[in-house]
């Protein structure tokens, strides 16, 4: 048998890019939007926005305790934080779950930058997300609240233009 590379048991494990799945999940939505596929749209908007704030949060939060090492120092494939407002201390680290449960941790990128465009892009992540849940995607979709999916839409692309801009500088507004 001829070896294929890249075949063993490692390689077929996927890498978690936040970066990458935000921007897929970001693009997706808004041709989706456009399609009329509204209710998936929302999702995807949720998805993107999670993952490009995620992104950020490991590229930027790391002195506040966020990375990619579980609660017991080992490498995880998912995002971890300290967090501060812990009840247990001993369960003090936690994961970066969807984005209406990672809130608290967002203003970890301010961390004493006044930047206006970043304080309104978390603000408004914040706001228009806070009841967003991932099990919508397996509902009948009457519950579609237009004016809440056109203010997602809206921070989704905040937290996409807040994404090109780190891309693009390497640094935060």
């Amino acid at each position: 048998m001829i070896g294929v590379v890249g075949d063993d048991e490692d390689s077929k494990k996927a890498k978690t890019d936040y970066a990458c799945a935000g921007e897929r999940h970001y693009e997706d939505a808004a041709y989706l939007h456009g399609d009329g596929r509204l209710l998936n749209a929302d999702h995807l908007f949720g998805l993107a926005v999670e993952c490009l704030m995620k992104a950020l949060l490991k590229r930027f939060a790391g002195a506040h305790g966020v990375s990619m090492r579980n609660s017991g120092g080992s490498e995880s494939d998912r995002l971890w934080w300290d967090d501060p407002h812990a009840r247990n201390q001993n369960r003090k680290r936690k994961t970066l779950g969807h984005v209406n449960e990672m809130r608290e941790a967002l203003p970890l990128l301010l961390d004493g930058r006044p930047g206006l465009s970043l304080t309104e892009a978390l603000r408004r992540v914040s706001q228009d997300f806070e009841k967003w849940i991932v099990d919508d995607r397996y509902t009948d979709g009457t519950h579609l609240d237009r004016a809440l999916l056109s203010r997602r839409q809206e921070a989704a692309k905040l937290a996409h233009e807040l994404h090109l801009h780190v891309e693009m500088t390497g640094k935060l507004p």
